[in-house]
């Protein structure tokens, strides 16, 4: 079953905004006392939401390769309740990183400003989370043709080591890279503050594993890109349990869900399948994840909200 209105960006993009939206907003306001919240309060929280949508809409649009799993990443019910507070930003920097650096190969008028907007995104998510240093891996992929790897190296390592500087700089890496990011910080709720019922659960699993199996047209990545990029995110993964293991005692404990959804863009990249032709045609398994987010956005707001 082919569905040929629905394979370009626009669609992954209008999705993830129409179904985004609403849980965003309501998922901001869940953790607020009964009190009504200060003005500088509630922009502070719409302003990230904002963000945190602008940036998911920029991933979607741009990304070549991977855009329903981009797609489901965003929409992660976990992604979706930090949007209103900082890690909402870094989750969004990351797949905008990896949707700049999807094109196979990296070709064309826009590649300069593909590996610019990647260099910068991957560059800010370092300087708020250090731990997510090895997502500057991503910036050495495609690997090139052996007769151009001399020149890659020179044009692609400079910039692979721009974005990894945040994470050199004395004071960051003192104060940020061993001490783990307070959960409370930022004004809003960092992980998913409503628990999810058991059949939303049980469809984001099927709308998961379902596409592993069903969508399997299209070649994959090189091998060697597969490895790398697998390797970078369980780097940055042992890095985070390290910062966790040299925490003072009594600090927030252990590894939650928002901590790793930074480092999901690398395995997208590795995995992500290109396309066959120029067809854009969307088979229905990858709407699976569509389904998901629209019954998260009418179930979570009303659970939230108790409605």
């Amino acid at each position: 079953m082919n569905l040929t209105f629905a394979g370009d960006g626009r669609f992954w993009a209008c999705a993830f905004l129409g179904l985004g939206l609403p849980v965003c907003l309501a998922l901001a306001w869940i953790d607020l006392p009964g009190e009504t919240p200060s003005a500088l309060d509630a922009f502070v929280r719409l302003a990230r939401i904002a963000a945190f949508l602008s940036l998911g809409l920029a991933a979607l649009a741009v990304a070549t390769r991977g855009r329903a799993a981009l797609f489901a990443l965003l929409c992660w019910p976990a992604s979706l309740a930090a949007a209103s507070g900082p890690d909402g930003l870094v989750l969004a920097l990351a797949a905008l990183a990896a949707a700049l650096l999807s094109p196979r190969p990296m070709t064309g008028r826009y590649r300069p400003a593909r590996l610019a907007g990647a260099t910068l995104a991957i560059a800010l998510v370092v300087l708020a989370r250090p731990a997510c240093a090895p997502l500057a891996g991503m910036l050495l992929v495609p690997f090139p043709p052996p007769g151009r790897l001399a020149r890659t190296c020179r044009e692609r390592l400079p910039l692979a080591a721009l974005a990894l500087l945040p994470a050199l700089l004395p004071a960051l890496s003192a104060a940020s890279l061993g001490t783990p990011h307070p959960a409370g910080a930022g004004h809003g709720p960092m992980a998913l503050p409503v628990p999810l019922p058991g059949f939303l659960s049980g469809l984001w699993a099927v709308a998961l594993l379902v596409p592993l199996v069903a969508l399997r047209r299209g070649p994959l990545p090189p091998r060697a890109e597969r490895l790398w990029l697998s390797g970078g995110a369980l780097l940055g993964l042992w890095l985070m349990v390290g910062a966790q293991a040299l925490a003072p005692a009594g600090g927030p404990g252990g590894l939650q869900i928002r901590d790793l959804l930074p480092l999901a863009p690398m395995p997208i990249l590795a995995f992500a399948r290109g396309r066959i032709g120029t067809a854009a045609a969307l088979r229905w398994p990858a709407l699976l994840v569509v389904l998901a987010a629209a019954l998260d956005a009418v179930a979570l707001p009303m659970i939230a909200l108790r409605l």
